[in-house]
């Protein structure tokens, strides 16, 4: 039996791997991106429909700050229409020819990554960050929001700045619900 022109199934589970590699390397960008243009938020929140019609299809719903408080609803019958904050230019070089101004194509990228591997890479949404509806809506059945946290701008995650004593530069930039911290260095 001739196997020359048969390929063997690793080549299959490389291109996965490499795939869900650069499909998880897009979550950090997109919450990057969305923290610039909404420097108090600290959740970008996502929804999938309740329905048999398109229910593994993700959709944006709202950015909140530390409190849970709304900082941008989105709308979704305005997605391409609606345009977001600028970013800075180092961000929007990342998205190519992509504008991460255009919700649209912020949710396309978090769709385009859900889809190469389905409720890998998108995290419930912490509960002090639900709303009452969407609590009481779980309670009957519905779906639990999803949410992807979004970093400071220094880098660290979940809002905790570290401290940048023995740094040499400037403290760095931190968001709103972070406590700035300016040492006497």
């Amino acid at each position: 039996m001739d196997t020359a022109n048969l390929t063997p199934i690793s080549a299959f589970d490389d291109a996965r791997a490499k795939a869900c590699a650069a499909a998880g390397a897009m979550i950090p960008l997109v919450a990057r991106t969305l923290h610039a243009q909404y420097p108090t938020g600290r959740y970008l929140v996502l929804t999938r429909p309740t329905g048999d019609y398109d229910d593994e299809c993700v959709n944006l719903h709202s950015v909140r700050d530390a409190q849970g408080e709304i900082v941008r609803e989105f709308n979704p019958y305005a997605l391409a229409s609606e345009r977001l904050p600028d970013v800075p230019e180092e961000i929007a070089a990342l998205w190519g020819a992509v504008d991460p101004r255009m919700p649209e194509a912020v949710q396309g990228l978090i769709q385009a990554v859900d889809d190469v591997a389905p409720y890998e890479f998108l995290d419930f949404l912490p509960a002090e960050f639900r709303t009452d509806e969407e609590i009481e809506a779980e309670d009957e059945g519905g779906r639990t929001p999803l949410g992807i946290p979004l970093p400071c701008p220094c880098g660290s995650p979940g809002g905790e700045c570290a401290p940048c004593c023995d740094s040499k530069d400037a403290c760095p930039t931190v968001c709103s619900g972070c406590t700035l911290w300016r040492p006497e260095c």
